[in-house]
């Protein structure tokens, strides 16, 4: 073990670390003010606006993505002007464009793109379509952070991180997009030199912190006061080093292995859905209530985001969770990336900017070829064109939807939008909402009374995703471990990765060169109604100013690294946060199969009405990329048929 460091020298910097910093007139935090002042970004002053975010965003990095991390800001703001019910003061006053578009798509994510892609494929350049998105750039959850440090270019994903490559010969969408855009079916990532480190990490930010923790070098952290603060890969020997109740130990280890099925029926679908993963857990599977605490974090931050006493068996299925018939097993004959759970270095951002090409060629400079597509700057200006079949209309924020006229008869959709300050109108054929229920059921202003009442059984949790770029990971050297967990302070989860192999601009993994850590960071509050759970949630994700999570983050690093070489202040290169109000859908009993034999609210929204359809990942329950895609392709196929 190093030497013990001197601790109270290192707590100082948290005692001053909300402190702000004056930068050519703009407020920056510890996240900018400890880049090197060496840095092209600093030294050239480019892309100064990445500085100026407010208090509450914080700095956002460098590049195109600088002033788009996370909700930020101005989303938050025009999201609770939508919210409270402020927009038809906004309508008093509206510019009409005169521009008229065969199909309009709320939402610039992955449900906008596909549904963007099944027009392109049908229509080409004969029809037009116009993607309305309020951020200032694409790509929904799928954004990545960018630093420079110490000469080195380094990625984070901002929220949407792992992704499986389809089989080449796979007649799906998803293989088709792959095809379409030039997306690799087989990836490398960098080589590791074992003269200089064994750590064994994982190529995304996941399956480091519970699916395949044996695979990699997972440490838990017990807090510092412990008798044995690290046990570094715990499963290696079946918990047996953990100062847990031996009982505690017993049942994790059942669940781990997961030999046990409760159920003879044939429909194990519907009946997993009629019940929360806390009973099926408890009730059925005779489990502690420890044990449920122990997957509360786990449900919570990867796709869940409440306790497991609130989210449908089900829906733990899907995340092949033990007790459901679909655990996920640790296959020590395969490699990493055989294993199918892999990351750009910007997380899905990758995947997203290659159908962004695909759409609208002259939207990333450069010639079509991977390394281009994934680091080459946006070429922001291609993006909204009078002369493009599709356009993406960034910093617009759609506040009223309705059909002109009567719904049954009616031609055409009226859509309204603000747009730096200013509110406008254009006139559509068709609608596709490729945006969250929390928004459009707000904005949708003549929506039937049956999906109102549907979208009233949606409930939407927040997340927190912070990259923290360090000059060097030694201290993680140290310990021995490239993935960790805790059960105390901030967070629950951090991971560095094993980097994608792109060609000439790989980024390093050597212990002394640096690196991004992510922490994924739930807002766990078992206990409460599944409402209230997010609501919680969403209170302290909002209330809080970015020094405030800013001295909360180093205080953890401190905490649980400054006894391996670890120093905040020499360490820490940038911070970025990445705010999430209602990062994930929380699907209750019921949600997936219905209750009482009734339609299950999803498949009632599916439906649609009028010229407007709904496309969005939480319709399938799980939110992820491909299912959003799949989503906004199904709701664009159903919208073109009136065309």
């Amino acid at each position: 073990m190093a030497k013990k460091k001197n601790k109270k020298k290192d707590l100082q910097l948290s005692n001053n670390i909300s402190r702000r910093d004056f930068v050519n007139g703009s407020l920056v935090g510890l996240g900018a003010a400890l880049l090197s002042p060496s840095l092209p970004v600093i030294a050239a002053n480019k892309k100064p606006i990445s500085l100026l975010n407010d208090p509450w965003t914080g700095f956002g990095g460098v590049g195109d993505y600088a002033n788009s991390n996370g909700n930020v800001a101005s989303v938050r703001k025009a999201a609770h002007l939508i919210r409270d019910g402020l927009t038809p003061k906004l309508l008093d006053k509206v510019e009409d464009t005169g521009e008229e578009y065969d199909m309009v798509i709320i939402g610039g994510g992955f449900s906008g793109l596909g549904a963007a892609y099944q027009f392109h494929k049908k229509y080409g350049n004969s029809k037009k379509c116009l993607i309305i998105e309020n951020h200032p750039v694409f790509g929904g959850e799928a954004k990545q952070n960018e630093f420079e440090v110490d000469g080195y270019k380094l990625y984070g994903p901002q929220g949407s991180n792992d992704f499986g490559p389809p089989k080449k010969d796979d007649t799906g969408l998803i293989a088709e997009i792959y095809r379409a855009t030039g997306l690799p079916f087989e990836y490398k990532f960098v080589e590791q030199d074992p003269k200089k480190t064994k750590i064994k990490a994982p190529i995304e930010n996941y399956y480091g912190v519970y699916w395949d923790e044996e695979r990699f070098d997972t440490g838990y952290f017990l807090g510092k006061e412990a008798k044995k603060p690290w046990i570094i890969n715990p499963r290696a020997d079946k918990l047996s080093r953990l100062p847990w109740p031996n009982e505690v130990k017993a049942d994790l280890n059942r669940a781990f292995e997961d030999l046990e099925d409760k159920y003879q029926g044939n429909d194990i679908n519907r009946w997993l859905d009629s019940m929360s993963y806390k009973d099926l857990l408890e009730k059925i599977y005779g489990y502690s209530p420890a044990i449920t605490k122990y997957f509360d974090p786990i449900i919570a931050i990867s796709m869940g985001g409440v306790g497991c006493d609130a989210y449908s068996a089900y829906s733990a299925k899907l995340l092949e969770m033990p007790c459901t018939r679909a655990r996920y097993v640790y296959d020590s004959s395969i490699d990493e990336v055989e294993m199918g759970a892999l990351s750009f270095p910007g997380g899905n951002t990758g995947s997203f900017r290659h159908i962004v090409k695909h759409l609208i060629p002259e939207s990333i400079s450069g010639e079509k070829n991977f390394e281009n597509i994934l680091f080459n700057p946006i070429n922001f200006s291609a993006l909204d064109r009078s002369s493009n079949p599709i356009s993406i209309r960034l910093n617009s924020t759609a506040i009223d939807i309705r059909h002109l006229g009567p719904m049954d008869t009616s031609k055409h959709v009226k859509v309204t939008y603000q747009e730096n300050g200013l509110v406008k109108s254009v006139k559509t054929k068709t609608v596709v909402s490729a945006i969250g229920g929390w928004v459009g059921k707000n904005i949708i202003k003549d929506l039937p009374s049956s999906i109102a009442d549907a979208y009233k059984e949606f409930h939407y949790s927040p997340i927190l995703v912070v990259n923290v770029a360090v000059r060097h990971w030694r201290f993680l050297n140290e310990l021995g471990i490239s993935s960790a967990r805790w059960f105390e302070g901030f967070g629950n989860f951090f991971s560095i990765r094993r980097p994608m192999d792109t060609g000439k601009k790989n980024q390093p993994f050597e212990p002394n060169k640096p690196a991004v850590m992510t922490f994924y960071v739930p807002f766990n509050n078992p206990g409460h109604h599944i409402s209230m759970q997010g609501t919680i949630g969403r209170s302290e994700l909002l209330s809080k100013s970015y020094g405030d999570y800013e001295k909360e983050i180093v205080e953890q690093m401190i905490n649980m690294f400054a006894d391996y070489g670890f120093n905040a202040r020499r360490d820490i290169a940038g911070i970025i946060l990445n705010r999430w109000g209602h990062a994930y859908i929380s699907p209750q009993p019921g949600f997936h199969f219905g209750k009482d034999g009734k339609e299950a609210p999803k498949e009632i929204i599916k439906k649609g009405y009028g010229r407007i359809q709904f496309g969005h990942s939480e319709l399938s329950g799980y939110m992820s990329h491909t299912n959003a895609l799949k989503e906004g392709s199904r709701a664009a196929l159903a919208t073109m048929k009136l065309l």
